[in-house]
């Protein structure tokens, strides 16, 4: 109960701070930045809608289109269904317009992205310290990309379901774990992912709960029995939010894998060795000059995870070190196939959180922890000030 009142306050001051410094850099960012097309920034006693609005960009705009009109546009089905869904459930009932759309997803996005805090706190506190988790709770509101948690994007929603599926692996809550990830399944195609931890943690406690049992074949034996299965049963439920997914666009006329097909056809995303996309980065930074301010931060907030996952599993319980490794193979499987083929990446790797712990980690060395911030809070401000003068930061 303690460590729960600790979690709710922790998350909040983090929180609070981290939208205060969203909100400052924003008005800093509209009244002293023309933007793009304009001659000079706006005052937000004059020109409140500009402010209001300045966060309307980008994918925000298409779940926004979703949410009211559904999938109307083919190569929306990219974008999966629960986040609209959520947004439309609550706009709907406040009016029709995008603009109500628009500050409800919002709204929701920050509240989403506070529970996520929340429960953060909750699962390091039981699996590593305190402060492993305080430090996580910092790391993940100011990485350099962290304004996607403010943004209307599903970015909060796909990382409190995975937290949540977590959180009930870690107590055994079999069944609400397999509830959760069908809902990040179908927010996500990466949700699907959760299946390796839920199975992991699975057979994990299944195979040291046997202490009677001290053979490898008795303990074998066990794991397969229909007992066990039954016990299993809600692992089907994560793979079965992305197949619910593919059982609506069948039945709107689409083919069932139309997400994968416009992921090809209109995003330029296919199937592809891990290592792809970034070698094929580096190629074009020589013979794309002009897109090396594009490429440069993409490789480098790809590679850095990469190194720090490399460098840290050890630190991580074998079910975290797996999860994440999963999710960064998937998101490299599928490269931007352009001059620019880790766009996105950065911003997808953010919800990995198992990378953030190592960080939280490592950050009771000051030395590190000075490093960090040198590093990430100036890029979370720069990327902040990209984003609201329409530049694709990620």
């Amino acid at each position: 109960m303690t460590t729960q009142r600790t979690a709710w306050r922790e998350a909040a001051w983090i929180f609070l701070l981290s939208r205060l410094a969203i909100v400052f850099i924003s008005l800093i960012s509209t009244i002293a930045l023309p933007l793009m097309g304009q001659n000079k920034g706006h005052l937000c006693v004059t020109a409140p809608q500009a402010c209001l609005f300045s966060w309307w960009r980008w994918d925000a705009i298409v779940y926004v289109e979703i949410a009211r009109h559904g999938y109307a546009i083919t190569y929306h089905t990219v974008f999966f269904p629960l986040w609209p869904l959520l947004i439309h459930s609550i706009a709907s009932m406040l009016g029709d317009s995008a603009a109500t759309y628009y500050i409800v997803g919002l709204v929701l996005a920050n509240l989403l992205f506070y529970l996520a805090l929340v429960v953060l706190y909750w699962l390091l506190g039981c699996d590593f310290d305190g402060t492993t988790a305080r430090n996580a709770l910092f790391y993940l509101a100011f990485s350099p990309y962290a304004l996607f948690f403010f943004a209307g994007y599903s970015e909060a929603l796909f990382l409190l379901l995975s937290l949540v599926v977590f959180l009930c692996l870690q107590r055994e809550k079999w069944l609400l774990a397999g509830i959760a990830g069908f809902f990040a399944a179908l927010t996500r195609s990466p949700g699907i992912l959760l299946t390796i931890p839920f199975a992991i943690t699975f057979l994990q406690r299944l195979w040291f709960d046997q202490p009677i049992i001290t053979s490898r074949r008795g303990k074998i034996k066990v794991l397969l029995s229909p007992a066990v299965f039954a016990q299993a049963f809600p692992i089907l439920l994560i793979p079965l939010g992305v197949a619910t997914f593919m059982l609506y666009l069948g039945l709107q006329h689409y083919s069932p894998l139309a997400f994968s097909q416009q992921e090809a056809l209109y995003w330029h995303r296919s199937l592809s060795f891990p290592l792809n996309g970034i070698c094929s980065a580096f190629y074009h930074l020589f013979i794309h000059p002009e897109l090396i301010e594009a490429n440069i931060p993409d490789l480098l907030f790809t590679i850095l995870p990469l190194v720090i996952l490399v460098m840290g599993w050890k630190c991580l319980p074998l079910h975290y070190s797996l999860f994440a490794l999963v999710m960064v193979l998937f998101l490299l499987s599928y490269p931007h196939g352009s001059s620019e083929p880790l766009i996105g990446t950065p911003r997808y790797m953010l919800v990995i959180f198992p990378i953030t712990i190592i960080c939280a980690q490592w950050a009771k060395n000051p030395r590190f922890d000075r490093a960090f911030q040198v590093l990430a809070l100036p890029m979370f401000a720069l990327n902040i000030v990209l984003f609201l003068n329409h530049h694709w930061v990620a």
